[in-house]
């Protein structure tokens, strides 16, 4: 596609603007996407460490960086780390798992991923949960020794079981 701005180069830039609840996409080169002004906000990836504390209240300096622990695939270092904002490849999590944990709490409110569940698969891996759960519940009932409530659980397992075609089995 060409600029929609000068029709001589390859559009390399998309930019959805918003004026008056009404959008619309321009698609621009690199030289008349620095020249418009309809971009306000240039991304710059030495600003990452400074957007990061402003966003999340991050300070790179603030953790503790061991100064000569680098990966053993990448070679990358911690501190490289929290001035480039990325990391260098996947073995990089293990690595600066002690470094990183803390940060990846604060910016994503706890330490697992619980996405999104499939919509084709949805219901079975749900029901699978709702087993799980009620599983849990069953041991902690019995466990307490409140043994009618415990029966009743019980009971809903052996319906959920019996709906998917199956006996009652312990993961």
């Amino acid at each position: 596609m060409l600029c929609q701005h000068c029709h001589q180069r390859e559009a390399i830039v998309h930019l959805t603007i918003t004026e008056n609840e009404q959008t619309r996409g321009v698609y621009l080169c690199k030289s008349c996407a620095e020249k418009t002004q309809e971009v306000s906000f240039v991304f710059h990836p030495a600003i990452v460490p400074e957007f990061l504390q402003a966003l999340f209240g991050f300070n790179p300096a603030s953790i503790e960086q061991p100064s000569e622990m680098t990966c053993p695939k990448c070679g990358i270092s911690f501190s490289r780390i929290t001035q480039a904002g990325k990391l260098g490849c996947s073995t990089c999590y293990e690595t600066f798992e002690a470094q990183l944990e803390p940060l990846l709490r604060r910016i994503h409110g706890g330490g697992q991923n619980v996405g999104k569940v499939p919509a084709r698969l949805g219901g079975a891996i749900k029901g699978r949960m709702e087993q799980r759960k009620l599983k849990e519940k069953l041991q902690s009932l019995i466990q307490q020794e409140a043994f009618e409530e415990a029966a009743v659980v019980r009971d809903q397992l052996r319906q959920i079981d019996q709906a998917q075609g199956g006996g009652i089995h312990d993961e």
